[in-house]
């Protein structure tokens, strides 16, 4: 388990070429960085290959890397991430329109009734999210998909923490009307039953 009071340690040893200190480095930050890049991108495909991407870019650079304070290291990893999606979407020139995916199902996956009603809320979220200002989109997708705090979101969009609550909570507000606007819309649509 990662221990954010050791993290100055763990990182001194990763860049001392101790292996078990980048693995849980990587445990600990990647499944967060995922969700963020994954928010981002269409394809899980796409999500995976950019995440690799940071993850190289990490090892790269992790001898650059300062440590100025707990939650440093999470936003300078967010930083690349940012940067990499910039990248991708640059080389690209696509839109983060897309989001639906057919994708392989396992043995164990939900049925496909329910992997179609999973897509459709994750658009229709990712949809009301799409409506915010792009600074509200970017805090509200590093803070619920790649689950920083208000404090490494202020270090990765280089703004002071107030700010980043103040966004926050107005995003959340704006969500928030979104959805109640959803529902209403939903029930005042939806035929009456006579059963």
């Amino acid at each position: 388990m990662y221990d954010l009071k050791r993290e100055k340690s763990l990182i001194q040893a990763a860049q001392a070429g101790d292996r078990v200190a980048f693995e849980r480095l990587y445990d600990a930050f990647f499944p967060g960085l995922y969700g963020y890049v994954r928010s981002r991108m269409s394809t899980t495909v796409d999500a995976e290959d950019l995440v690799s991407d940071v993850a190289l870019r990490m090892v790269q650079k992790l001898s650059d890397f300062h440590w100025r304070n707990p939650g440093s290291f999470r936003a300078w990893l967010f930083q690349i991430a940012r940067r990499k999606l910039a990248d991708y979407y640059r080389r690209n020139s696509t839109t983060n329109e897309a989001l639906a995916e057919t994708e392989a199902v396992s043995d164990f996956s939900p049925t496909p009734e329910v992997q179609t009603l999973q897509r459709e809320e994750r658009a229709g979220v990712l949809g009301l999210i799409k409506e915010l200002s792009p600074r509200k989109q970017e805090v509200i997708l590093l803070r619920y998909f790649g689950g920083l705090r208000n404090k490494e979101i202020a270090a990765v969009l280089d703004l002071d923490e107030r700010t980043i609550s103040a966004h926050l909570s107005r995003a959340l507000n704006e969500l928030q009307k979104g959805l109640d606007k959803d529902t209403e819309t939903f029930l005042l649509t939806k035929e009456p039953s006579y059963d």
